[in-house]
């Protein structure tokens, strides 16, 4: 079901797409974060967020 509400759509993609995902164990942490929530490592890359039409 679509979202048509313009400000809860901004907070689903705001919580969806906005944070950090860890290279070596692919945990989800926040945007603020430097280091994993899980295997504490410092290498994180931000979450693609390219939104487009699914093949």
């Amino acid at each position: 079901m679509p979202i048509t509400d313009v400000a809860k759509k901004q907070i689903a993609q705001r919580v969806r797409l906005h944070m950090k995902i860890c290279f070596y164990c692919g945990a989800r942490n926040s945007i603020a974060a430097t280091r994993c929530r899980k295997c504490r490592n410092s290498y994180l890359r931000l979450k693609n967020r390219n939104l487009g039409v699914k093949k």
